[in-house]
């Protein structure tokens, strides 16, 4: 199998040669908080891991950024390093009707893209469409009005939703006109106890996007992964019902991944699960040998079902001797042909 054939393979449940995996490493702040040595280091580890699937994203079209200061996105949303800072709907509704809403299909958003498929046709290709919904929805408005609203405000949040699942279906018609195996959705849903909605509210007001975004893909000959951190143990069913194929990241300290096994094992495909937390951080190398081993045992089991990687990315308070750890006990665990 090549490594297109054994993604496929793993999310089908149709007998990989190995399991694929891909720790997540937050590159850039470890090169800004470690020395050029430890660096070097993690990025040979990286660099001589297995590289199984191209993740692809879809350009910005219009950044605005000060010297040495915030920027603001094409959404108008204003950061200042990883944090949303300022939320351009956040005075006022009637702010919707004059904001400029980016187009899906403008010229250059996918210009890059056949570029960076060539030299890499063995690989799965996986289209994202980041910040699907919520995430993009809470930026605009800010939280904490974006969670009122859907009680206060509930014709305009419905207007605003669909705003952007309109966007959303647009980067999907173009990322299967591309040709993706996969496209990669993310929504944050979980606290380390729960979901941040009550599940009634959510299966009311976001389950049906999700259901069309999902069925878009698989009627395009693709499979659908997710993105979402903390707690959801509640939705997992929902969202196998609408047809969700891979789950990530697997937050093994909020949600149990014995439990996950007994009830989803063998029908959702799971990415991720290694604890990002305590055990590489703070653990021993043999920790994190031992936690690897336990989760190809309860994911990989099915002829299938699992691609091993990390409960979010590794930040620079990790030790390298643990970094190297994590991607022996992946080599050891996960094996090759």
């Amino acid at each position: 199998m090549n490594s297109r054939e054994l993604v496929k393979a793993a999310i089908e449940f149709q007998g990989p040669d190995r399991i694929p995996y891909s720790p997540w490493i937050d590159m850039p702040r470890f090169r800004r908080d470690r020395s050029a040595e430890d660096a070097e280091i993690v990025e040979q580890l990286m660099t001589e891991a297995p590289q199984d699937w191209i993740e692809l994203w879809p350009a910005p079209i219009k950044e605005w950024r000060s010297v040495d200061g915030p920027r603001v996105d094409e959404w108008g949303v204003t950061w200042n390093d990883n944090y949303a800072v300022a939320h351009p709907l956040e005075d006022g509704w009637e702010l919707m009707d004059e904001h400029p809403f980016p187009d899906p299909h403008s010229s250059g958003r996918f210009a890059h893209i056949q570029a960076e498929l060539e030299g890499n046709e063995d690989k799965y290709r996986l289209g994202t469409v980041w910040c699907t919904l919520f995430e993009r929805m809470w930026m605009l408005r800010s939280m904490g009005n974006l969670l009122r609203d859907q009680y206060r405000n509930r014709d305009q949040f419905v207007r605003l939703r669909d705003r952007i699942l309109r966007f959303d279906m647009g980067v999907l018609e173009e990322w299967l006109r591309i040709g993706v195996d996969g496209v990669f959705f993310s929504d944050d849903w979980g606290t380390q106890d729960g979901l941040l909605i009550n599940p009634t509210v959510w299966r009311e007001l976001y389950k049906p996007c999700y259901e069309k975004l999902f069925g878009m893909v698989h009627e395009g000959g693709a499979h659908v992964w997710l993105h979402s951190c903390g707690d959801i143990m509640e939705i997992i069913p929902d969202l196998i019902d609408i047809g969700l194929d891979v789950l990530n990241p697997i937050q093994s300290r909020a949600m149990d991944v014995d439990e996950l096994g007994r009830r989803f094992g063998g029908e959702l495909c799971f990415f991720g699960g290694l604890d990002v937390q305590m055990t590489v951080p703070h653990g021993r190398p043999e920790d994190i040998d031992r936690e690897v081993q336990h989760l190809v045992q309860v994911f990989g089991r099915y002829n299938g079902g699992y691609i091993g990687g990390t409960s979010h990315t590794i930040l620079p308070d990790a030790p390298v001797e643990n970094i190297k750890a994590v991607f022996e006990a992946f080599e050891r665990h996960c094996g090759r042909p």
